[in-house]
Parts: structure tokens; C-alpha cells; sequence
């Protein structure tokens, strides 16, 4: 006995629903408190840019780290997202010539100061930050 198939006005809602559904669980991964709004580099507060894509472990534990730092330091400086996986983010790390797992650092005035890639630690990441920014 061969299987039913559904018939095509209910298969392409139902795909619709899982799309839509993806979409958001893609959007709850970045946590909390890290914006996407690139265009506030140079804004009057320095800015530390993740470039990120969610399909490398390391670029999730990277923000995760990251995510500590900000955490201990919420209004010392703008968090923002360069999400690899949307045209923005792309353009971003094209402009900047980084790729994932990369942390690009603004001055206040959006001048870069310091690029660093791969993991780190939050302890290594605020070194980093200390390193070429006034204390947070």
C-alpha cells in the first residue's frame, strides 16, 4: 500500500510554518543585549563588532565570551552583530576584509583600532579590549 501524499494546500502552509519557525529560533540564538544595527559604529560610544556565523562552533563560542564581557561592562561600549548569514553582515565583513570569528574594534569616531580572530577567552577578550581602549 503506498503512502498518501499531502495534498499541496496543505504542504505549502505547512513548509511556510517551518521556514517562519527557523527563522525565529535563528534570531532567539544571538543572546540578548547584542545589536545588528551596524550603522551605529561612530555613533560617540566605541563599538566592538563580532563577525559571526552561527554554522562555526567557534564564531557561538566566541559570542558566548563575549557575551560575558558585556555582561561585566553593559554601557561601557556598543556589542554590536555582524552576522555573516545576512546581506548587512556580509557587506560589513567585506568592507573590513574578516571573515567569522573575528572581533573588530571602533573608536568612538567608528575608526577601526584593533582587529582579533579566532576563540578567546573572556578574560583574553577584555585584555584585548584594555589593551587598545581607555579602561571600560
Amino acid at each position: 500500500m503506498a503512502a498518501k501524499r499531502l495534498p499541496r494546500v496543505v504542504t505549502v502552509p505547512l513548509v511556510l510554518l517551518v521556514i517562519v519557525l527557523l527563522a525565529w529560533l535563528l534570531l532567539r540564538m544571538l543572546p540578548s543585549g547584542f545589536e545588528t544595527d551596524l550603522s551605529l559604529v561612530g555613533t560617540g560610544e566605541p563599538a566592538v563588532v563580532l563577525v559571526h556565523d552561527h554554522n562555526y562552533v567557534e564564531s557561538v563560542t566566541l559570542m558566548e565570551n563575549l557575551a560575558r564581557v558585556r555582561d561585566q561592562h553593559p554601557e561601557a561600549m556598543l556589542y554590536l552583530v555582524a552576522d555573516l548569514n545576512h546581506p548587512r553582515g556580509q557587506r560589513f565583513a567585506d568592507n573590513q576584509d574578516v571573515d567569522a570569528v573575528t572581533l573588530v574594534l571602533f573608536d568612538l569616531h567608528g575608526n577601526r583600532v584593533a582587529t582579533t580572530r579566532g576563540v578567546k577567552d573572556s578574560g583574553e577578550i577584555e585584555q584585548w579590549l584594555a589593551d587598545h581602549l581607555p579602561p571600560l
